[in-house]
């Protein structure tokens, strides 16, 4: 359910290294089940998500609360690259789950559902992530359908064994009517960590619909499952959605949670012995290898070929050719995806302008990709305009100047911009603050320079990390950039690694900050899912600071932890670490016997 990864580990029994009884009581220990959360109300001031809604008729909703307790823990055996002679322990998380359900009638149910982040008790549980199971009662009109379907499906079509009587369906045989929806709250990160994230309050409408299926060559001949507008693609088997979501400080999370039952709406999906083919309620039907099939949501324009083939409208051409650009519902064709591209642009869809400008630029055809740029700034697309700008600009910053008709042209632009700066648009802010940073440039400016980047970074904190950058990488400003670090290490992940990074640098080495960012990004980025390799980085630069005692009080037993996290990814990537960090967790090792 989460999106932290599970590792699961093969430890081998060697007697000489354990006697019988310790062995089986760390067997016993790795294997205990989970422990019950033992506060299921939360605190009046405790933070906690509101779920609440419209359950459809005959339908049961269930809310699944997965804890996790870094108080309750316990104790793994690991041998790293297989290598016996060297294990350690390893402290793991102990996991808990809370449930709560509630069930429909003849008519929709308003609901409202309460799931604290923190579980309280001794183990001190925190919310790892929650899980809303929409699941069809046998009284709702989809399972009488289906019911009736199977049963006529069975008398007609008999399985491989004729001789026995047709089987008939029963109100829980064979049917996976049911829709699982994940949320997993996170703290922080960058916004290009994952298209995932969206912040609070969250309204999620989903629209399921069932889905059909008959095998006649097997002994599960038939089979009904439902599906979510919420996964633009599944296999027949996947049933969860994810959604992450972003909190602060507030007390209330508040999601609002408005299923949709589409009982209208069937998917029907043959498995024969050599393909699968689904077919959609438009018509559209795609045929595919056995083990290849993709089911695509209600409302995605693969399940609508015929209707997009028909149109005229823009947008459908735009659909039509992602289709046939992706080949995942066709067989990839480019030219007819360059075809319906290229019709939608000239009718003003944006975001085919744009596919159509990156093209050209791609292909180094300068006046179509500036063609393309001019249509979408006609369209009031900010990205087009701040372009279209920074091309006459850009020769600045490699250090040379325009001169006759490309200085005409450069001074016009700056006038563009300086109308874009007048309107408070963040980014030609940080645009023209990076031209008066330049001390070779024609519109060098300090002052004003730090005054656009200030502006820029208060109407948009997503612009700090460039304007820590710039000052850092492209100056050696380490003073000045610091505000800007400091503003973008809040937001971002990445950011906090890097600059804890340069915080350990001789020349501006600050080990209480650095060991403030290092424990955000050890604490938070597997939860969001970080590259490992600045994962473990972190890991061991932290290590070093607590094991040292530097930047704060010394924690040699978290230091210890924090080694061998970091040794577990080491062995994934090329690293400078690992050798220390296994020397320094072996004298640990020593000094705790």
């Amino acid at each position: 359910m989460s999106s932290i990864s599970k590792l699961v580990w093969l430890s081998l029994c060697v007697s000489s290294f354990f006697s019988a009884p310790v062995w089986a009581g760390f067997w016993d220990n790795l294997w205990q089940p989970e422990q019950p959360v033992d506060q299921t109300t939360p605190p009046k001031n405790a933070q906690r998500f509101e779920i609440s809604g419209t359950l459809p008729a005959y339908t049961q909703l269930e809310l699944v609360g997965y804890y996790t307790s870094s108080v309750c823990t316990r104790k793994e055996i690991r041998f790293p690259n297989g290598d016996i002679a060297n294990p350690y322990r390893a402290t793991l998380n102990k996991s808990s789950v809370l449930r709560q359900s509630l069930e429909s009638g003849a008519v929709v149910k308003p609901f409202s559902l309460v799931l604290a982040l923190q579980g309280g008790g001794d183990c001190d549980w925190q919310l790892e992530d929650l899980v809303l199971d929409l699941t069809l009662v046998p009284s709702h009109p989809i399972w009488q359908k289906v019911k009736s379907l199977k049963d006529d499906y069975l008398q007609t079509s008999p399985p491989l064994t004729p001789s026995k009587p047709a089987a008939k369906a029963s109100p829980h045989d064979g049917f996976y009517l049911s829709q699982e929806l994940t949320i997993e709250p996170v703290l922080a990160g960058s916004e290009e960590d994952t298209n995932l994230v969206s912040a609070l309050p969250l309204s999620l409408n989903p629209v399921y619909y069932p889905v059909v299926i008959y095998s006649p060559k097997t002994d599960s001949a038939f089979e009904v499952q439902l599906k979510s507008n919420l996964q633009s693609t599944s296999s027949l088997w996947s049933s969860t959605a994810t959604q992450m979501v972003r909190f602060d400080k507030d007390a209330v999370l508040r999601v609002e949670f408005n299923p949709e039952i589409l009982p209208d709406y069937q998917v029907n999906v043959w498995r024969q012995p050599d393909h699968i083919s689904v077919h959609y309620p438009d018509g559209t039907e795609y045929r595919y290898p056995r083990g290849d099939a993709r089911l695509y949501a209600y409302g995605k324009p693969e399940s609508m070929l015929n209707t997009l083939s028909a149109s005229t409208k823009a947008e459908d051409k735009r659909l039509l050719a992602q289709i046939y650009w992706a080949g995942y519902a066709l067989a990839k064709d480019e030219e007819k995806a360059r075809k319906f591209y290229r019709e939608a642009a000239e009718g003003d869809d944006l975001i085919a302008i744009q596919w159509m400008q990156s093209q050209a630029a791609y292909a180094g055809e300068v006046e179509q990709s500036r063609y393309w740029l001019q249509r979408a700034a006609r369209l009031g697309n900010m990205e087009a305009k701040l372009e279209l700008i920074r091309q006459p600009l850009e020769v600045i910053l490699r250090g040379k100047l325009n001169t006759a008709e490309a200085k005409s042209a450069e001074v016009k632009a700056w006038e563009q911009l300086n109308v874009l700066v007048n309107q408070g648009v963040p980014e030609a802010m940080g645009m023209m603050a990076l031209y008066q940073v330049l001390p070779w440039s024609p519109y060098y400016n300090a002052t004003a320079a730090l005054a656009n980047y200030r502006l820029s970074v208060q109407a948009d904190p997503a612009l700090a990390l460039s304007a820590a950058s710039d000052y850092y990488y492209l100056l050696e400003d380490f003073e000045q950039s610091q505000e800007f670090w400091e503003i973008a290490a809040k937001r971002d992940l990445y950011a906090a690694a890097e600059y804890a990074d340069i915080l350990l640098k001789p020349a501006q080495r600050n080990p209480l900050r650095a060991r403030y960012w290092l424990d955000k990004v050890a604490s938070q980025g597997e939860k969001q899912g970080i590259q490992q390799d600045v994962l473990g980085k972190a890991y061991f630069q932290l290590a070093s600071l607590l094991d040292a005692g530097e930047g704060g009080e010394a924690d040699p037993k978290r230091a210890q932890i924090l080694y061998q996290q970091s040794l577990v990814l080491a062995e994934r990537f090329s690293n400078d670490y690992a050798a220390q960090a296994k020397e320094r967790l072996k004298s640990l090792e020593e000094r705790r016997l």
